[in-house]
C-alpha cells in the first residue's frame, strides 16, 4: 500500500462546545471532511441552546497564548479560522500573532454576542483583527454590531460587506441564513467584485453550527489552494450539503440540530 500524502494543517481558534454542534468541534469535523489535519486552540467553554449561546467561560489569556505557541512552533499551519474569542484580552493575544504574520489565510468569524459580556468592548477588540483577515464572515447581526447600524435586508448585507472591506478586511461575506425567505442568500465582496451567493433553504429544525461550519470550510478551501471566490462558493455548497444530510435528524428536546459532516 502506498503511504498516504501528508495532509495540510489547519488551525481553529475558538470555543469548545459540549454538544459538538458548533465551536472547535464543528471546525475539526469540517477540516476532516475536506481531508485536512485540524488542530485547535481553545479560547472558552460555551453552552448553548436553540436560542443561541447561553454561557461563556473564557480561558485566561496566558493559556490561550501558550496553546498558540505550542501549535505554531510545532506544526506548519497553512490556514486559520478564528471564532469566538470571549474577551478583549484574548482578542489582543490573537491579534498580536496575526500582526507578526503567524496566522496565514486567516478567516475571521466575528462572534460578538456574548451573554453577560461587554459586547461593545468585544466588538472593538474583534475589529482590530480585520486588517489581518483574508476573509471575514459575519452574519447579519454581527455585521450590524461591527458597523453600528441595522443590517436587515440583502441590500443592507451588500452595503455592509463593502463597508467592512473598507475597514481593512481583504474579502467579506455577510451571511443571511437568519433572514426569512425561500433562499439562503449571502452577500460577498472581494477585490474581484461583489455578488450574492444563493442556495435553496434546507428545512432543518433549528440547525446549529452553520456559521462556524461555513467559516471553517472557507479556511479549509484556502488551505487547499483555492482562490477566495472559489473558497466562498465552495463553502456555501458544503454547508448546503451538510444541512441536506441532517434533514431527517431528530435530537434531544428541541435544542437544535447538528450538521451531517460525514454523510451518516
Amino acid at each position: 500500500m502506498e503511504p498516504a500524502a501528508t495532509p495540510a494543517v489547519v488551525l481553529t481558534i475558538g470555543p469548545t462546545d459540549p454538544t459538538a454542534a458548533s465551536g472547535i468541534q464543528a471546525d475539526l469535523k469540517t477540516f476532516a471532511a475536506h481531508e485536512l489535519y485540524g488542530v485547535s486552540v481553545v479560547t472558552a467553554v460555551v453552552t448553548h441552546s436553540s436560542h443561541g449561546i447561553d454561557d461563556v467561560y473564557p480561558l485566561p489569556p496566558t493559556v490561550v497564548a501558550s496553546q498558540l505557541a505550542a501549535v505554531l512552533e510545532d506544526l506548519p499551519v497553512v490556514a486559520v479560522k478564528v471564532g469566538l474569542l470571549g474577551t478583549a484580552e484574548i482578542a489582543a493575544v490573537v491579534a498580536a500573532r496575526a500582526r507578526s504574520g503567524g496566522l496565514p489565510n486567516l478567516v475571521l468569524d466575528p462572534v460578538v454576542s456574548v451573554p453577560g459580556g461587554n459586547r461593545l468592548g468585544l466588538t472593538a477588540a474583534v475589529k482590530r483583527l480585520l486588517p489581518y483577515a483574508t476573509v471575514v464572515t459575519p452574519n447579519a447581526d454581527e455585521a450590524s454590531a461591527l458597523l453600528g447600524r441595522p443590517v436587515i435586508t440583502t441590500a443592507d448585507m451588500a452595503r455592509a460587506a463593502g463597508q467592512l472591506a473598507g475597514e481593512g478586511a481583504k474579502s467579506v461575506v455577510v451571511t443571511g441564513g437568519s433572514i426569512p425567505g425561500d433562499e439562503s442568500v449571502d452577500a460577498m465582496w472581494t477585490p474581484a467584485g461583489s455578488r450574492f451567493l444563493r442556495a435553496p433553504r434546507v428545512p432543518v429544525r433549528d440547525p446549529q453550527g452553520t456559521g462556524a461550519t461555513f467559516s471553517a470550510s472557507v479556511a479549509a478551501c484556502l488551505a487547499l489552494g483555492e482562490t477566495t471566490t472559489d473558497a466562498l462558493t465552495g463553502a456555501k455548497d458544503y454547508v448546503t450539503r451538510v444541512l441536506e444530510g441532517a434533514v431527517g435528524w431528530r435530537w434531544g428536546r428541541g435544542g437544535g440540530t447538528p450538521l451531517n459532516h460525514f454523510g451518516f
